[in-house]
């Protein structure tokens, strides 16, 4: 995954994948048969990270509003400093590959469906116990709530400083109130 994220899809060479997974040529053909089937299954594993570890997150906290809240602060140490400059696997894939792509466009589609289901899921948990306004749609929260996750990573990648990430968490979760 690392090559990918470093060069791109289409400018990682087999050279430089060979190296970076310390495979030889026949082993990488033998476990993956070409690039493509690499960059897919690096893809589908951040993927699947992801969601892991915003689940984790969403259902740590008994408080679900302040559950949210965590997540959002993970978020800011991701697109903070080294890690920031870095960027997201997703977001750069999504920038190189789409919309020509359409088997990348539709797993990133999915992946946004799932992580907007998380936050719904935890907003309708807030809402029972009185955390967050029962008026407000889930949905469109949820939506929202990405769309911000995913703005950061990008502000992030231009080396955006901390404390200013840090602080446009408190406006990005008011509509929570």
């Amino acid at each position: 995954m690392g090559v990918f994220w470093k060069h791109g899809y289409h400018d990682a060479s087999l050279p430089d994948l060979l190296e970076g997974m310390q495979l030889s040529r026949g082993s990488f053909y033998k476990a993956f048969v070409d690039k493509r089937g690499l960059y897919l299954r690096a893809l589908d594993v951040y993927i699947e990270d992801a969601i892991r570890k915003l689940g984790e997150i969403l259902h740590s906290n008994p408080s679900p509003k302040a559950a949210i809240k965590q997540a959002f602060l993970r978020q800011v140490e991701e697109s903070s400093g080294k890690e920031g400059l870095r960027g997201c696997f997703v977001v750069l894939s999504a920038v190189e590959m789409l919309p020509a792509d359409e088997e990348v466009s539709a797993r990133i589609a999915r992946l946004f469906r799932r992580l907007q289901d998380l936050y719904a899921a935890a907003i309708i948990r807030a809402q029972a116990l009185g955390e967050i306004d029962r008026l407000l749609d889930e949905r469109t929260l949820a939506r929202f709530l990405v769309c911000q996750i995913q703005g950061m990573r990008v502000l992030g990648k231009t080396g955006a400083d901390r404390d200013d990430t840090k602080a446009m968490v408190d406006v990005a979760l008011k509509p929570l109130d």
